[in-house]
């Protein structure tokens, strides 16, 4: 510093680390002191991956540097956002610093509500990274400051701390939300909401039930069964039974109810089914339709036709015939795209396109192996080749001018509106 005093000018601008960076690292105590002494502006300065020296100290566990910067810098440090929005405190939870975190919140109380870019808190940033004792901390100093709301805050993912414990089959987590009655640390009963729903629609028992298997399974749903968890459709079945207020209700109206509460019932709900089993659900609709279609070209109704015939006044013609094969084929061919778009993605698409290529073509050739002249088998196997094409672009043009109807209404309104 003495013979350039631009030097830690220089490596500021070059964005790499700072030797205070460094020796927060490696907990070079006195060395941290005399850069501070130097220049303390550095203490707020972050490196090329997002992070300043306090979250370099406090990952690291250096109690004594993570003071030194504390106290030279203020507590405000603590809320100096890194990579991801990340702030020290939350990387003192993944890593299990007790004695830091004390230290941080300690500094600044505010912190214990910060949230990263996934909108996890701190809680649930020692759940995921399974660290019981700076969670244990992290407790009591919520509850000294009637904080333990904090408990309840769900990620982007609509998860909460219980349904991360849930998820990574944390028993002593659980044990210590729902079951614990005894110890410091008890959280108020019935405090801990047991039954929320995350972005999937699933409840903590849900995430135990959906991916079970493990030995300490039981355990956790014992300790979820009395603290009142249940599923999803459990909450739904609640939420749509109703109670009839009118005694004198006829039958009838009473089973007019009944038939529209299960309707409700299995009802789709955006909310509360997952992206799998809708997948799922389409793709044997889809297979069923492709399968009863091409059985259908094989054994058309009333036999394959040959030629016009009437039967107790009663005629077959190649119109009848050809308005059968036509929509069966939309049916057809829409399930096989539909089936196509459902598998996108999975192991061996390539060998399944291959598959449903070579069924298309099998279909086509059936209709016009079973039609009676050449044209009309050639139309046929033209269809084939046409009505894949349709079926794959005629939706998508169908939505885009329904949106336009939705969309022209509006402005002419907004226009009449914004002239008045």
């Amino acid at each position: 510093m003495e013979s350039d005093p631009t030097l830690l000018e220089v490596i500021v601008i070059n964005g790499e680390e700072t030797p205070l960076h460094v020796a927060s690292m490696y907990g070079h105590l006195s060395f941290v002191r005399e850069i501070l002494n130097i220049r303390e502006s550095l203490g707020t300065e972050l490196n090329k991956d997002g992070f300043t020296p306090l979250h370099i100290a406090a990952s690291m566990g250096h109690v004594g540097v993570v003071r030194e910067l504390l106290e030279k810098l203020s507590g405000e440090i603590c809320m100096i956002k890194g990579k991801e929005r990340g702030i020290p405190l939350h990387y003192a939870a993944m890593r299990g610093r007790v004695c830091v975190l004390d230290e941080l919140v300690s500094a600044n109380p505010e912190s214990r509500e910060a949230i990263t870019a996934r909108g996890e808190t701190v809680v649930h940033l020692a759940v995921r990274f399974c660290q019981f004792d700076g969670l244990v901390v992290l407790l009591e100093r919520l509850k000294e400051f009637d904080k333990l709301c904090v408990l309840n805050k769900q990620d982007n993912g609509g998860n909460t701390v219980l349904h991360l414990a849930v998820q990574k089959r944390l028993y002593e987590v659980i044990d210590l939300l729902l079951g614990s009655r005894g110890s410091n640390y008890t959280i108020p009963r019935d405090f801990i909401e047991v039954n929320p729903l995350n972005s999937n629609g699933l409840t903590p028992l849900d995430m135990l039930l959906h991916f079970g298997g493990e030995p300490e399974d039981a355990e956790i749903y014992q300790i979820l069964h009395e603290a009142g968890a249940v599923r999803s459709r459990d909450i739904d079945t609640r939420k749509e039974t109703t109670t009839t207020e009118n005694n004198e209700t006829t039958q009838s109206e009473e089973s007019l109810m009944t038939h529209k509460q299960w309707l409700d019932y299995f009802k789709y709900k955006k909310n509360k089914v997952s992206a799998n089993e809708v997948r799922n659900v389409l793709l044997v609709i889809a297979i069923l339709i492709a399968t009863t279609t091409y059985q259908a070209v094989l054994s058309p109704p009333g036999g394959v036709w040959q030629e016009d015939y009437c039967i107790n006044g009663y005629c077959q013609s190649w119109i009848s015939y050809g308005i059968f094969i036509f929509l069966n084929s939309i049916g057809f061919f829409t399930s096989m795209e539909l089936i196509s778009l459902l598998t996108k993605g999975l192991p061996f698409y390539l060998e399944l396109q291959v598959s449903l290529t070579a069924v298309a073509l099998a279909y086509g050739f059936a209709m016009a192996a079973l039609s009676p002249n050449f044209g009309l088998g050639l139309f046929f196997m033209v269809l084939s080749v046409v009505l894949p094409i349709a079926v794959a672009k005629i939706p998508s043009l169908i939505r885009k001018h329904a949106k336009k109807i939705r969309i022209y209404p509006l402005r002419s309104t907004t226009t009449t509106t914004t002239t008045s």
